[in-house]
């Protein structure tokens, strides 16, 4: 971090929390000097880059590929109905400049992968989780890990929702609080279960204050501890988390996305609950020519686009009348992140078919060079 002294502007804008006992303009200079990655412009990342640019974070780099659907707009309120169809890292960074155009908007509309993770984590001084899929969760972990960076962490499920901060050099990371990756499709995502959006806020702007305390050192962050909130029981509950005793400290990117075998949102699925053998998987680059491609999305998903030459049949619909791929060949499934394609290959192959789910689905298919 540079210096950074407070103009009469600054001093101005940022006076209703300068003037908070604890705080003071050498908490605010804190925050002008500092730089934040925040992974995830959708329903945790528009509380956190809201409350974190209107609080005077210096420089905020925000990583997503995904583009504006109208689905998104009942939680995602950095978005607006003009913004359908748009990145979402740029929608959002016209919603933040408009709040705050003194502020240095980094945008990266693309996934965080192990190639490019160390170098974007790298530059910030607190990265923020706000992603909907383990690879991603798991991988943005690591890399803080490796590089001693502070991480803050949320999640959402159903009405429920958690809050932590990870430091490895404080203690507990997301492996001490949850070893296993889970299998995919073993756990809802939000366009299957669904979200309310005030859950979103709460658990949001939960994560922008912890980010905030991090940053200036006031308060005691969430270090070593996960905050439980259920929000039909209006209550919050801190649960401790200890390093595991003997974890071996993560040193590659590579085993983020495997801890025991190919785990993780886009990896190929295992035999499980649905009984289905592994089924392989492709990235975007490995598809052979004339692969008949098709989106598992449901219908609101795809709205805001789809691959070009893709079928479009939702999943519980190709699960329940699988023939509908007989005769196409090749046959390779994708939906948003991949975790339900990997799902639905499992099943499909159990009954005989012969499919391929695309790893990192749309996502990653937005992340591709143009």
């Amino acid at each position: 971090m540079s210096g950074h002294a407070l103009r009469p502007a600054d001093t101005a804008r940022y006076a209703r929390q300068i003037r908070l006992n604890g705080f003071g303009p050498q908490s605010q200079a804190a925050l002008l000097r500092s730089h934040v990655l925040v992974i995830g412009a959708g329903g945790l990342g528009s509380p956190v880059l809201t409350y974190l640019a209107a609080a005077g974070v210096g420089r905020i780099s925000i990583l997503d590929p995904d583009t504006v659907e109208l689905s998104n707009l009942h939680r995602q309120f950095i978005h607006s109905e003009a913004s359908v169809g748009a990145r979402k890292v740029d929608s959002a960074k016209d919603s933040i400049t408009e709040l705050n155009s003194s502020l240095d908007i980094v945008t990266y509309p693309m996934l965080l992968t192990p190639d490019n993770a160390l170098e974007l984590v790298g530059t910030a001084d607190v990265v923020i989780d706000g992603s909907d899929n383990f690879a991603t969760r798991y991988l943005a972990n690591d890399a803080c890990e490796i590089l001693d960076k502070p991480l803050v962490w949320g999640t959402i499920l159903g009405f429920d929702g958690q809050v932590a901060v990870f430091d490895t050099t404080r203690g507990a990371t997301l492996r001490d609080l949850y070893p296993v990756v889970p299998a995919p499709g073993s756990v809802p995502d939000c366009a299957t279960a669904g979200v309310l959006g005030a859950l979103c806020g709460s658990i949001g702007s939960a994560m922008a204050m912890e980010t905030i305390k991090v940053l200036t050192g006031i308060g005691t962050p969430l270090y070593n501890a996960v905050a439980i909130h259920s929000s039909l029981e209006t209550s919050w509950e801190t649960i401790p988390v200890g390093r595991i005793p003997d974890r071996e400290p993560v040193t590659d990117l590579e085993p983020a996305m495997e801890p025991e075998g190919r785990l993780g949102d886009d990896a190929s699925a295992r035999p499980g609950a649905d009984g289905g053998d592994p089924a392989p998987t492709l990235t975007w680059t490995d598809l052979a020519p004339g692969t008949h491609l098709i989106d598992i999305r449901e219908t609101d998903e795809v709205s805001a686009g789809m691959v070009s030459g893709a079928e479009h049949v939702p999943m519980d619909e190709l699960i329940a009348d699988p023939g509908r791929i007989d005769g196409h060949g090749a046959v390779a499934l994708y939906c948003r992140s991949g975790a339900r394609s990997a799902r639905a290959c499992a099943q499909l192959r159990a009954l005989g078919r012969q499919v391929s789910s695309v790893s990192g689905g749309y996502l990653a298919y937005l992340s591709l060079p143009r």
